[in-house]
């Protein structure tokens, strides 16, 4: 398919990195490298059918878009699309053509509702609404640079909870527990606000997802054990080349919440950060979940942009 001297077409590897290039310049509150684009498009299970596209101006790509069923949703009718589209293309139906490459691929497995998200260029809002899109929730997204970053209580905080029989551990060390990490990701992931319910996941879908992310920091990637057991964990994705990292995931057991065991193991991913040339740390949370977001607040992010989930039904 092409358009003018566009070519839509599916992504293969040698796209990744200029499809990691245009997706950072278009979202860079979030992480993306070729290497995570490659592994998030192999690691899905084959249930999610999932796909992606590029739109290239010779060797240049100038478009991207995603589509794929919410695998993880207890219902198996929701379709997640994405769309970027370089800021000199735009207003010329390209990311129409994205889009509705997207929906169709969806809706033919089976969609019936489709979600994606926008941020808070207006224009982008046009663009959803005009495509029958509406708003849902909200996203918040922040930012810090863990050099300025307070860790002032961190020593006090680690030592009052070493008392308490808790204690740091990078995820190096707890690789040979992988089922032990299963169960607390599940168990804090469970209660994330969402629009849509989720459905267990099985152990041998998250292992290749979760810990086989080739951004995921072994040494980075803090958990505290109570005693032996993982019982919160704050987990990062690190881009070296850029020095930027995100965190992939913060959570503690809903048992033993109000400890302060989320925000010591986030310092201590924060700590590591610095020492380690990490200039801007991203973080992300629903707007309605008030507990990680007075976390971001007491260390310190700074909010960036709000994206807000939006909403088309396809199918009744």
């Amino acid at each position: 398919m092409s358009r003018e001297d566009v070519e839509i077409r599916r992504f293969e590897a040698p796209d990744a990195a200029g499809a990691a290039d245009l997706h950072r310049r278009i979202s860079p509150e979030v992480v993306m490298t070729a290497e995570l684009l490659l592994h998030l498009c192999a690691s899905l299970p084959a249930r999610a059918h999932a796909e992606t596209w590029v739109a290239a101006e010779g060797e240049k790509v100038v478009g991207l878009a995603e589509g794929r069923l919410r695998w993880r949703a207890a219902d198996s009718g929701i379709g997640i699309v994405r769309v970027w589209v370089a800021e000199e293309r735009r207003g010329r139906g390209l990311g129409g053509m994205l889009l509705g490459l997207a929906e169709e691929h969806l809706v033919r497995h089976g969609a019936h509702r489709l979600r994606s998200s926008v941020g808070p260029d207006p224009a982008g809002r046009r663009f959803a609404e005009r495509h029958g899109y509406r708003r849902t929730r909200s996203e918040r997204f922040w930012t810090l640079d863990p050099r300025a970053a307070d860790l002032s209580e961190l020593p006090s905080l680690e030592a009052a909870r070493l008392a308490e029989g808790y204690r740091l551990v990078p995820l190096r060390e707890l690789l040979d527990r992988r089922h032990d990490l299963h169960a607390l990701y599940e168990a804090t992931e469970d209660d994330i606000p969402s629009d849509d319910p989720r459905s267990p996941l099985a152990f041998e879908e998250w292992e290749p997802e979760t810990l086989g992310n080739p951004l995921l920091d072994p040494d980075g990637s803090i958990t505290v054990l109570a005693g032996e057991r993982p019982v919160s964990f704050a987990w990062l994705l690190v881009d070296r080349e850029h020095g930027v990292a995100e965190h992939e995931m913060t959570g503690t057991l809903p048992e033993l919440r109000g400890r302060g065991l989320a925000r010591l193991a986030k310092l201590a991913a924060i700590r590591w950060a610095r020492d380690h040339g990490v200039t801007c740390l991203l973080t992300a949370n629903d707007a309605d979940n008030a507990p990680m977001l007075a976390v971001n607040e007491r260390l310190g992010y700074r909010p960036t942009v709000v994206r807000d989930e939006v909403v088309k039904v396809v199918r009744s």
